[in-house]
C-alpha cells in the first residue's frame, strides 16, 4: 500500500482550532496519522495518508475558515511529489 506525507501550513491560532481539524480529518478517508505544531511558525499540519489528499484537505480546511497551502507532500520512499 501507498503512504504519503502530506506538510500544510494554516492560519491555525490555537489549540481549540484543532477539533475544526479533527473534523476535516474525519471527512476524509485514507488518513492514518495527523498532528499540528502550533510551535512553529507555519502552524504545521503533517499527514499521513493511503494517497495524496493534499488538495482536498485544504479545501476541507477552507470550509472550516482555515486558510492553508500544501508546503510538500512525500511519497512512500519519501521522494518529493
Amino acid at each position: 500500500m501507498s503512504r504519503y506525507i502530506t506538510i500544510i501550513s494554516t492560519t491555525i491560532e490555537s489549540g481549540s482550532d484543532s477539533s475544526l481539524i479533527a473534523l476535516a480529518v474525519a471527512g476524509l478517508q485514507n488518513i492514518s496519522e495527523w498532528s499540528i505544531d502550533l510551535e512553529d511558525c507555519d502552524k504545521v499540519i503533517r499527514i499521513v495518508s493511503a494517497k495524496d489528499i493534499s488538495n482536498e484537505f485544504c479545501k476541507k480546511l477552507a470550509f472550516f475558515g482555515i486558510k492553508a497551502s500544501v508546503m510538500e507532500v512525500f511519497d512512500d520512499h519519501y521522494h518529493l511529489m
